[in-house]
C-alpha cells in the first residue's frame, strides 16, 4: 500500500490540503475587497456631505454668485456653521468649490457644487488642489 502511495503525487489528503488552501486564499481576497470598496464608500459618503452642507450654506447664507464666478468654502467654514457630522471630518481635509456655470442645453447659469476631500495618504479626490 505505501508503494502505492509512492506512485501518485496527487493523493487524497495531499487534495483535501490543497482545497483547503485554495478556500483561504479565496476567503482573504474578498475580505480585502470587500474592506477597500467599504472605505472607499465611507469617502464618498462624506464628499455627498459636504455638498449638502454647502447647499445648506449656500441658501442660509444668501451668497450671491454672479454668472461664471466660483467660491470655495472651507471645510472648516462648514464645520463651524454645525453642517457637518461625519466621523471623517476630524480625519480629513477638504472644501467644496461653489460655481455658476452656463448649461449650454437650457442656455442659462446654474450652480453647481464640486466637493473635494483628502483623507492623508488614504483617499484623495481627484483635482484637489493644497491651494
Amino acid at each position: 500500500m505505501d508503494n502505492m502511495e509512492e506512485k501518485y503525487f496527487l493523493t487524497r489528503g495531499k487534495a483535501i490540503l490543497f482545497g483547503l488552501l485554495l478556500i483561504i486564499v479565496i476567503i482573504i481576497f474578498i475580505v480585502l475587497k470587500v474592506t477597500s470598496t467599504n472605505s472607499k464608500s465611507k469617502y464618498k459618503e462624506f464628499e455627498s456631505e459636504l455638498k449638502s452642507a454647502a447647499e445648506n450654506y449656500y441658501i442660509i447664507r444668501s451668497l450671491d454668485i454672479d454668472d461664471g464666478e466660483e467660491i470655495k468654502i472651507s471645510k472648516k467654514t462648514l464645520e463651524n456653521s454645525n453642517l457637518i457630522y461625519n466621523e471623517l471630518k476630524d480625519k480629513c481635509d477638504g472644501y467644496v468649490v461653489i460655481s455658476s456655470e452656463k448649461n449650454i442645453a437650457l442656455n442659462e447659469y446654474e450652480i453647481s457644487y464640486l466637493p473635494y476631500i483628502k483623507c492623508g495618504n488614504k483617499y484623495m479626490t481627484s483635482n484637489y488642489s493644497e491651494y
